[in-house]
């Protein structure tokens, strides 16, 4: 059984980056000049979308550091070719090892506002030159396309830019269906049965839509943490839960919502729920997970290897 100390601190997190996201409405202004792309070029990418989006634009191998996240990602995936060997990664995002990051001698640090916002000033006064994205506040793929142009434009790749935005629109056209199918996801289950879900203004919601879902919590707004009295009266058509340490407890934490039928229920495993959760190009890949368990076409749990196996992730390099 999992501690109520590690319990407690997922938690937190979650809450953590729920409260922020009012700083999506404040814009941040940059004075940073465009980068030129040499051999002197040193990027640190400290968030999973942003990394996402700088190999894409064929920047990778510039990359001298990385988070925890993004390079977990990227062995999943078999992707870590298209960044140096000996590339550095950061055990946490938040706070950011700003001694360390000096040590790499970075020309720019990519950051995401929503995850380590409040450091960016402290950043800057230690001499690190910051590139600011808010992919993470993203409630739709229009707002993640505006993210790449402006990585584009900084690092003067504006034509590869629009080559990654065609490809993720070009996947977004062929996974989405029309819908009406009411679905429940579950980003994370308190042990005393009380959850985190996702609003209707957050992308989570946005992909259950393209999928051809409904959001049976899209009248509320961010992660709510909800008891389990809605979904047991709503009973929704498909049941998306996050797993939850492993299977077997996931599974446990689910069969104590009498009346949840388990011939409804499908839980994200490690990947399937980073793709779900990093609004980056590969993103457009959980639309797909989505719509194949929507249609009954995918496994009750949505493992690694599924992933890897079923849905040919690719991501472009231009």
């Amino acid at each position: 059984m999992p501690s109520v100390k590690v319990i407690g601190t997922i938690v937190a997190i979650i809450i953590v980056v729920s409260v922020i996201s009012v700083y999506y409405y404040y814009k941040s202004s940059s004075t940073l000049q465009p980068a030129t792309v040499n051999n002197s070029l040193r990027i640190v990418s400290l968030a999973p979308s942003d990394t996402q989006i700088l190999i894409s634009l064929g920047l990778g191998k510039y990359i001298v550091g990385t988070d925890y996240y993004s390079y977990q990602l990227l062995q999943s995936l078999n992707l870590t070719k298209d960044i140096p060997s000996n590339i550095t990664v950061f055990s946490q995002i938040s706070p950011p090892n700003i001694s360390g990051l000096l040590l790499l001698h970075p020309t720019v640090i990519v950051v995401e506002k929503g995850l380590i916002g409040s450091y960016i000033e402290q950043m800057k006064e230690a001499g690190l030159n910051v590139l600011i994205t808010n992919n993470d506040f993203a409630s739709t793929y229009s707002q993640i396309e505006n993210c790449i142009l402006k990585v584009g434009e900084y690092f003067n790749v504006t034509s590869k830019a629009q080559q990654l935005i065609d490809w993720m629109n070009q996947k977004i056209s062929d996974f989405s269906t029309a819908g009406n199918v009411s679905v429940a996801y579950l980003l994370w289950i308190c042990p005393d049965l009380s959850f985190y879900t996702a609003g209707g203004n957050v992308f989570i919601n946005s992909i259950i839509v393209q999928a051809g879902g409904i959001n049976v919590f899209a009248n509320y707004s961010g992660y709510p943490l909800l008891t389990p009295s809605p979904l047991l009266i709503i009973k929704p058509s498909v049941v998306i839960a996050q797993e939850v340490y492993n299977l077997t407890y996931t599974n446990y934490l689910i069969s104590q919502y009498k009346g949840i039928n388990s011939s409804n229920v499908y839980i994200m495993g490690n990947l399937a729920t980073n793709l779900l959760n990093e609004p980056g190009p590969l993103s457009v890949y959980s639309i797909q997970v989505i719509k194949l368990i929507i249609e009954g076409k995918a496994p009750h749990f949505i493992s690694d290897n599924w992933v890897i196996n079923n849905l040919n992730v690719t991501l472009p390099v231009f």
